[in-house]
């Protein structure tokens, strides 16, 4: 009988303590669905945000960032223009290559209005019109040179006493052509981008290449500007009246046209 009892009372407890097993099981398992585990990572996550230094690169999830896009490469700047030889630059004399390089500038900055053309130009450049500013600059470079060949032999201190032109108001004395495109120092009244200063060079002898209209960079700026007014006002290089240089002027006696066109025409971009 007693053991009888006893067996019972150890069924009795191994039931029991098997439900509180369960229950215990039961309830663990009920407290982890509730509260999760919560790491740094799974905390973002649950949160909608998302660790920008964790991105999946191949997942196609939009993320609300915008990525900023790879600058394009800059182009390679293209070489400047390389000005085709003048007809009077020489070994012998260097300082008229940087003569040169002064009237290509000069004509594409400050006197671009020759750019356009003449009506005649053709006679002078034939392939002017499908030129670039810069070969256009370079062939009307080169049609002041030719002007200056036959009015200075290229001689920046060149002077021709003007017989038939009276006295100069500026100098008071006789009217004298000067430098390399021959002008004078009356022109500053009617041409005053034309820098000549007389007070400068009153006490200078007369072929001082210190004086200011014998500078050659004056004296070619002063040069340009006066062909532009005349393009400006009649449209051609070679006029019969109106004309500065005699050397363009239609059928007068010191006209050298056709040699002055034929030096132009030496230009590899004019044929």
């Amino acid at each position: 009988m007693i053991a009888t009892k006893n067996h019972t009372a150890v069924k009795n407890y191994t039931i029991a303590a098997a439900l509180i097993s369960l229950v215990v099981l039961f309830t663990g398992c009920a407290n982890s669905s509730q509260f999760p585990v919560t790491s740094l990572e799974d905390s973002n996550q649950s949160a909608g945000v998302t660790d920008p230094g964790s991105t999946d690169p191949g997942d196609d999830t939009d993320t609300g960032v915008t990525p900023t896009p790879t600058p394009a490469p800059e182009p390679e700047p293209e070489p400047g223009y390389k000005m085709q030889a003048l007809a009077w630059e020489s070994t012998k004399y260097p300082e008229r290559t940087e003569w040169s390089k002064y009237l290509q500038e000069l004509i594409l900055n400050e006197w671009s209005s020759l750019l356009p053309g003449a009506d005649d130009i053709t006679t002078f450049c034939p392939k002017y019109n499908t030129l670039d500013n810069n070969q256009r600059a370079n062939a009307w470079a080169q049609l002041f040179v030719a002007i200056a060949k036959y009015e200075s032999a290229y001689s920046p201190v060149s002077r021709m006493h003007e017989t038939t032109m009276g006295t100069d108001p500026v100098t008071g004395g006789k009217v004298y052509s000067e430098g390399l495109l021959q002008l004078s120092y009356q022109d500053v009244q009617w041409a005053r981008y034309c820098k000549f200063d007389w007070q400068k060079d009153k006490n200078l002898a007369p072929t001082d290449p210190k004086k200011t209209i014998l500078d050659p960079y004056i004296n070619l700026h002063c040069g340009v500007g006066i062909m532009a007014g005349q393009i400006k006002s009649k449209g051609r290089i070679v006029v019969s009246s109106g004309v500065y240089w005699a050397v363009i002027k239609s059928g007068g006696k010191y006209q050298q046209i056709n040699n002055i066109a034929a030096i132009v025409k030496t230009l590899p971009l004019c044929k």
